[in-house]
């Protein structure tokens, strides 16, 4: 029985936007409303989110990423959806995605 060819596949890809994508890891407060007893405080910790997205600016003071965007084919203008602005400070790591 004669073997199969393996179809190759194109593994570069041009990017349809000008940003790099990115994995923040990063820490955010927590709060609570309701009452607790000591114990139960003690045991608040602070939250600690991913995001994966693109990013669109980054300096000093913050870090503004967007997982998603539509681009108008007659334009090229770019719409951003699922902003998220970190405070730098807040970042604890930020991975380079390929």
């Amino acid at each position: 029985m004669p073997r199969k060819r393996r179809k190759a596949i194109n593994t570069e890809t041009t990017p349809d936007i000008p940003f790099q994508k990115v994995r923040v890891e990063w820490v955010d407060c927590v709060s609570d409303s309701g009452w607790a007893n000591e114990k139960e405080f003690n045991k608040m910790k602070l939250a600690r989110p991913v995001n994966e997205g693109w990013v669109f600016s980054k300096d000093k003071h913050s870090v503004k990423i967007f997982a998603s965007y539509d681009k108008d084919s007659s334009t090229n203008e770019i719409t951003f959806g699922d902003r998220t602005m970190i405070p730098t400070s807040w970042v604890v790591k930020m991975t380079k995605i390929e």
